[in-house]
């Protein structure tokens, strides 16, 4: 069994894996800094955390409560992913997470947008190399921005509205919210896969290189990515699939 943990800035996600099939999961907001009771034996804990100022609590839990020593992924220590940055220790570990878990699983070349507290663009080349991306803030984040920053804007629940051009302020909100995201997701991959098939970084000759996947994840994957035809797949678990991934690859078991 390996459990794998997936520590955002908003939620903590947890999967339980047997093999490659995902057997429950659970969600938590990160405040909670909760986990579940599991009776089975773990091989292996792993661990993506984005919220580095609670790591020493969530290790000290994890071989509280399942006697065991967790893995923690890092842009430095990822088993078969290389990270084309000067710098790795500024990348998030969920972004090469699910950059390993979508080039093994999709292959490349490759973008990935995670609709989570941010909205993030990772690109992934033909070999597998993880080359960088870009960050926008989140739908909720969003969202909440304007109901705060903004007197008369209220605080909207997330949909689409009827048409585009919004008749009140909610409807104006909503439009601004999905609408406005998704253009921005096409004209982010529009102007991605320009630089990512760029001779720089892949072989003009190479003709399948050209055929750029696009993958999703996060929670408001699915309400965006509903209203463009630039997205290939949904993945809402390709955190865990990558972290599955990645403890496969470990050599060893729960010490």
């Amino acid at each position: 069994m390996i459990l794998a943990i997936d520590l955002g800035n908003t939620n903590i996600v947890i999967g339980l894996f047997s093999n490659k099939k995902l057997l429950c999961q659970w969600r938590w907001p990160t405040s909670k800094l909760k986990l579940p009771k599991i009776k089975a034996k773990l091989e292996k804990v792993i661990v993506a955390s984005v919220v580095p100022a609670m790591n020493g609590k969530l290790k000290k839990a994890i071989k509280k409560q399942y006697n065991c020593n967790a893995f923690f992924v890092t842009a430095q220590n990822i088993p078969g992913l290389k990270v084309k940055l000067k710098n790795k220790q500024e990348i998030g570990a969920d972004r090469v997470v699910d950059a390993l878990a979508a080039y093994t699983l999709y292959k490349g070349p490759l973008v990935i947008v995670d609709f989570g507290t941010a909205t993030t663009f990772d690109a992934i080349s033909a070999k597998g190399e993880y080359l960088g991306g870009a960050i926008a803030p989140g739908v909720i984040l969003a969202r909440d921005a304007l109901y705060e920053q903004a007197a008369k804007l209220p605080k909207i629940e997330i949909k689409p509205p009827k048409n585009i051009i919004g008749k009140n302020t909610v409807a104006a909100m909503r439009s601004g919210l999905v609408y406005g995201y998704v253009a921005m997701v096409e004209g982010m991959i529009k102007r991605l896969k320009s630089e990512i098939l760029n001779p720089k970084y892949e072989t003009k000759s190479k003709s399948k290189n050209r055929n750029l996947k696009v993958v999703a994840t996060g929670g408001l994957a699915p309400l965006i990515c509903k209203y463009t035809k630039v997205v290939d797949r949904i993945d809402n678990n390709l955190t865990l699939k990558g972290l599955r991934i990645i403890a496969e690859k470990l050599i060893g078991t729960c010490d």
